[in-house]
């Protein structure tokens, strides 16, 4: 119950830090047309989306590997766990949306 848990939290706040950077991509982007920055948003979309997911898999498994494998408290592989992955899924997601802002970029 409590690793279903770990992937919904991490999973769920790499999501919301997603759209936050989904907001920044489009004021990043003004300036140019709708049909210009279609490619770049939709990119970052599936981006973050995928990345979300990922980190919330990723979370899963290390808190069972922590709490299996090296007899750490459930609780303290869960904070870690959620923790680590939201901060790589964050940064991730930040690469993300500089790859889609140059790639509308190099595209106009």
């Amino acid at each position: 119950m409590i690793k279903a848990t770990i992937f919904l939290i991490t999973t769920l706040i790499n999501v919301g830090i997603g759209a936050a950077l989904f907001f920044m991509l489009v004021i990043l982007l003004n300036g140019f047309t709708e049909d210009q920055a279609a490619p770049g948003l939709i990119l970052f979309i599936v981006w973050a989306l995928l990345c979300s997911l990922v980190a919330g898999i990723s979370s899963f498994f290390s808190a069972r590997f922590l709490t299996e494998k090296k007899s750490v408290n459930a609780w303290l592989a869960a904070l870690s766990a959620i923790a680590v992955f939201v901060i790589i899924g964050a940064t991730v997601n930040f690469v993300g949306m500089l790859i889609a802002a140059f790639l509308t970029t190099a595209m106009r």
